[in-house]
């Protein structure tokens, strides 16, 4: 406890200081507040706070001959490149990433500097958290939608999430109530807007998916009108910012593409129906109706293809479709969790559980799956809107929340916003959207109520 007590008095000490620095009067030479780093002088470090801890603790690193410029400062924990907050020239302040389990501490200043390590290591500690990667709303919870770096970009609110099959550091979202298409590029901790909905005669933006090929994206618009555009195409070639009409459908929430065939799934909300287009023959046909009128529902293809999920929010229903691989189209749809018109956050199997509204999702392979030789290893991830959570569906129909809800002694609500421990600490409101990246283990989250886009790194 004294050693706890020990650290929080060092690391208050050490921000006092950085603020002090920060905040030094106008009225002086601003030469004279920067403290510019000698190249001819080695670097020092003397000492880091704390010794220990998770990914995104805050981390101090005390020395000579830093500098102030923060982006002539590289520092690497573990071996990873650590996020450079602010620098007084003897205090380097960062934030320790995901997966430094090396635990080694180097800084190095100037684009051809060599690192300098120190000489105790940091004791990384993993754990899967809840973080905030961007969306800025300031303490009277006012927002402004705004393109520009992470520190400083807005959001209406984030939904729909596609990450680039090109490249995984481009995530697509839908922002606001199908206001535009918005890209987050994380090499360049940045956002910027794609297109709006007026640009490409949309009405409400639903979906964004990409092509077999990933050339081309699709863009699914929901228009209470006959002969709606109901799917657009964008190329890459011309930069996803061209829409060509493909489709055209009343009232349509969806557009998903086969993973190996390739045919194209759309909707009509207001009949319920379920139709496919071939690309080959440029036809479309109307396969069945889910539910009776009013049916908005999404539709998640398993990865091998053999079948999909279709979350049917205005029901709290998942359903489940098995595919017909010789005639190349889904069956019909069953209930595979949840209970019709029952809404709720309850864990369970099959009509067992009860689900608030589940929204975007997506299949995550379970390496434990994989060591028992599983047939089908992947869970189903999915933000389930009105639970304020993110929960998982099974191969075998059990739903578990993932992450959300936490916080229990800070009220009586489910929703809010707090980083930490994903059922600890952790809670959302309304989360929509939701993406993964297989390579880098992390969940991509459109947060809506909270406009703010959020990740789960798997920390393992």
């Amino acid at each position: 406890m004294k050693h706890q007590l020990k650290v929080k008095r060092i690391v208050y000490a050490t921000f006092c200081c950085l603020s002090l620095f920060c905040s030094s009067g106008c009225k002086d030479d601003p030469k004279n507040l920067v403290s510019e780093h000698n190249p001819d002088e080695p670097i020092v470090i003397t000492d880091f706070t704390p010794k220990e801890g998770s990914a995104r603790t805050r981390l101090y690193i005390h020395g000579k001959n830093f500098g102030s410029d923060v982006e002539q400062i590289a520092v690497k924990i573990g071996g990873v490149q650590a996020k450079v907050v602010g620098s007084n020239g003897e205090i380097i302040y960062c934030i320790v990433p995901f997966r430094a389990t090396k635990g080694t501490v180097e800084v190095a200043v100037g684009p051809d500097s060599v690192y300098t390590q120190a000489t105790e290591s940091f004791q990384y500690q993993k754990k899967t958290l809840v973080s905030t990667l961007c969306g800025y709303v300031d303490e009277t919870g006012k927002k402004e939608v705004k393109d520009g770096s992470f520190s400083e970009c807005g959001f209406e609110g984030p939904r729909w999430m596609t990450v680039d099959p090109h490249n995984k550091n481009h995530i697509y979202l839908i922002d606001g109530f199908g206001i535009s298409i918005r890209m987050l590029d994380i090499e360049k901790d940045s956002v910027s807007t794609l297109i709006q909905r007026g640009q490409g005669n949309w009405e409400n933006i639903r979906q964004v998916e990409f092509t077999l090929s990933g050339d081309s994206m699709l863009v699914a618009n929901e228009k209470d009108a006959n002969q709606a555009i109901a799917v657009s195409v964008m190329t890459r070639q011309n930069g996803f910012k061209r829409p060509q009409p493909l489709l055209y459908a009343k009232q349509n929430n969806t557009c998903t593409i086969h993973p190996f065939n390739g045919e194209l799934y759309f909707n009509s909300r207001l009949t319920g129906e379920l139709m496919r287009y071939d690309w080959d023959t440029k036809q479309q046909e109307i396969l069945y109706t889910i539910k009776n009128r009013d049916c908005q529902f999404f539709v998640f293809f398993h990865p091998t293809g053999n079948y999909a999920y279709m979350t049917v929010p205005n029901k709290k229903l998942i359903m489940k479709a098995e595919y017909d691989w010789e005639n190349k189209t889904l069956k019909n749809a069953n209930i595979f969790c949840g209970s019709e018109g029952q809404e709720a956050c309850v864990d369970g199997q099959g009509t067992n559980a009860r689900l608030g509204n589940p929204m975007q999702g997506c299949f995550v392979k379970n390496e434990q799956y994989v060591k028992e030789g599983r047939e089908d290893v992947y869970d189903f991830y999915f933000s389930d809107q009105n639970s304020h959570a993110i929960r998982y569906l099974t191969p075998d129909g059990f739903v578990y929340t993932y992450a959300g809800r936490g916080s229990k002694g800070l009220n009586g609500n489910a929703w809010g916003y707090i980083d930490g421990d994903l059922k600890q600490e952790a809670r959302f409101n309304q989360p929509v959207g939701i993406a993964y990246d297989e390579e880098n283990k992390t969940f991509y989250i459109g947060d809506y109520n909270n406009s703010r886009i959020r990740t789960i790194v798997i920390d393992d």
